[in-house]
């Protein structure tokens, strides 16, 4: 499997509605993309062919999409991967693999046919991947090859808490027992934080970073943060942030 590259102030808790759009420091992301999936639409409002592509729903966060023709080589399923890995990545991309070299097949697909990819697709659009792997099958010298893609879609289930400002923030995992105090202020971390929120429910704690819910699905480095004090994830200001409290 070829990963591919990813990618002190005081402050009251924030829970007007802001537009569904990101920061000047974030990817662009498509705001009505953002609002069917907070809404638990994403999926379901897709169409059942994209291109010359059938698109056929899996589970919750899933699609598979099919093009149907001859059995890539694996010379040409190499050439189109090594392709995909350098000179013509996927945008909104966070992983991928290939049948020829991983784990993930295809049932009734040949290995070079067959493509694994996890994507922000609201940082893209179904339209824009399909058009990339028909060009760049092309160049790959198969543009009559059949072509079977899986897509794990990132933002697809919306925020994890869907309570919106009645989600409580969520503590570091370094202190798991910290207590949550609405009543007092907060203090803004600025490391490992990130994406804008509207509220708490709009903020996930997950690993070292405190990020929006639709930049979830990114990799990030093994390093233990061991925080001295109770350390919460939460929105603050439109941001994301992890932040303290007073005592």
């Amino acid at each position: 499997m070829r990963l591919l590259p990813l990618f002190l102030v005081a402050a009251c808790r924030t829970v007007a509605p802001v537009p569904e759009s990101p920061r000047a420091d974030e990817p662009p992301v498509d705001a009505t993309c953002l609002s069917r999936a907070r809404d638990g639409m994403l999926l379901t409002s897709m169409p059942g062919n994209v291109g010359a592509f059938s698109l056929t729903r899996r589970n919750e966060n899933t699609v598979t999409l099919h093009r149907v023709g001859r059995p890539m080589s694996s010379e040409e399923g190499s050439r189109l991967w090594s392709m995909l890995g350098e000179t013509r990545a996927l945008k909104s991309l966070s992983s991928g693999s290939s049948a020829l070299y991983g784990t993930s097949k295809c049932p009734g697909i040949a290995d070079a046919s067959c493509l694994t990819f996890s994507v922000w697709l609201c940082q893209s659009s179904l339209n824009e991947i399909v058009e990339h792997l028909r060009l760049v099958t092309a160049e790959a010298g198969a543009p009559d090859g059949e072509l079977f893609v899986t897509l794990t879609i990132h933002e697809a289930t919306g925020p994890s808490c869907k309570d919106g400002p009645r989600c409580v923030p969520t503590p570091h995992y370094s202190v798991p027992d910290g207590r949550y105090r609405s009543t007092r202020g907060r203090t803004a971390l600025e490391a490992w934080s990130g994406g804008s929120c509207r509220d708490d429910g709009d903020c996930e704690g997950g690993g070292n970073s405190c990020h929006a819910w639709y930049q979830r699905g990114g990799a990030e480095l093994a390093i233990l943060n061991q925080m001295s004090q109770p350390t919460f994830c939460g929105c603050i200001e439109h941001k994301c942030s992890w932040f303290t409290q007073d005592d």
